[in-house]
């Protein structure tokens, strides 16, 4: 078997394409069999489009970064960190988002998504934001534990439109 090594790295123009298939293939690998196929798909190609992740990569308030697995620099992760858009009544703009962060199922368990997640909370500090949320579906237990781990706290709820399906999901933040 070759061994293999894994590279974070932060994402520039001309990555657009990746970020929508890596978006695309983490998120209904994610939700396939927990969410309706149709509404998965509806939500992909506008939430995950190449057109989307080209205008957050134009956009310096947002950051974007690619796990990529070598040899071949294929992705098989990401994260995008952003101004913070969640209902909560005490939101500000001293509060950053981390909008995604996914990593493949057969990539996890081996500290890629903390790797990735110290990325942003570094990112956030150098920003002087003081907290870092997140939106995350309830029933995702196993993302909802590893921020637990890592010191985020549920702070409220919100419905959240996933191709047309409504669900429900927790707003979880950490404070800086």
């Amino acid at each position: 078997m070759m061994s293999s090594e894994i590279r974070v790295r932060v994402c520039s123009s001309g990555d657009e394409e990746a970020l929508a298939f890596i978006g695309q293939a983490t998120f209904l690998e994610t939700f396939a069999g927990v969410l309706a196929g149709s509404n998965i798909l509806a939500h992909c190609a506008r939430a995950h489009s190449v057109e989307c992740y080209r205008s957050w990569l134009a956009d310096s308030r947002y950051k974007l970064w690619l796990a990529e697995i070598s040899p071949g620099n294929a992705p098989i992760g990401y994260m995008v960190v952003s101004p913070a858009e969640l209902p909560l009544a005490d939101i500000s703009l001293r509060d950053l988002e981390l909008k995604r962060i996914y990593v493949f199922s057969r990539f996890q368990g081996n500290g890629l998504g903390r790797r990735l997640l110290q990325e942003a909370i570094a990112e956030a500090r150098i920003r002087k934001a003081e907290r870092l949320l997140l939106g995350v579906y309830v029933r995702n237990d196993a993302a909802i534990g590893f921020y637990t781990r890592m010191g985020f706290c549920k702070l409220g709820y919100r419905k959240f439109n996933m191709g047309g399906q409504k669900c429900d999901d927790y707003v979880m933040g950490l404070t800086l």
